[in-house]
């Protein structure tokens, strides 16, 4: 079994600000992350990528959907 940290505890958006908190996460002996995708900078999530990388980090994502956009709504509109 492999575990990991959600960083919603810490910020929406996952910046430089939060490297000490992902090398203590590393330290403690998580095996990954969960990163939230609520912004849309691909540069961001690179340089993250990067970090991540390099403490040896595993990473999944998180993130919601709202009414306007709910993948299991019966109308199909909204589906879509």
């Amino acid at each position: 079994m492999k575990y990991g940290m959600n960083l919603l505890l810490w910020a929406t958006a996952v910046d430089e600000s939060h490297d000490g908190i992902l090398e203590q996460i590393k330290e403690i002996g998580y095996d990954g992350v969960e990163v939230p995708i609520f912004e849309h900078d691909a540069a961001a999530f690179q340089r993250l990528g990067g970090k991540l990388d390099e403490l040896g980090l595993e990473r999944t994502a998180v993130t919601v959907s709202t009414g306007d956009a709910n993948p299991i709504s019966p109308d199909s509109s909204v589906r879509a």
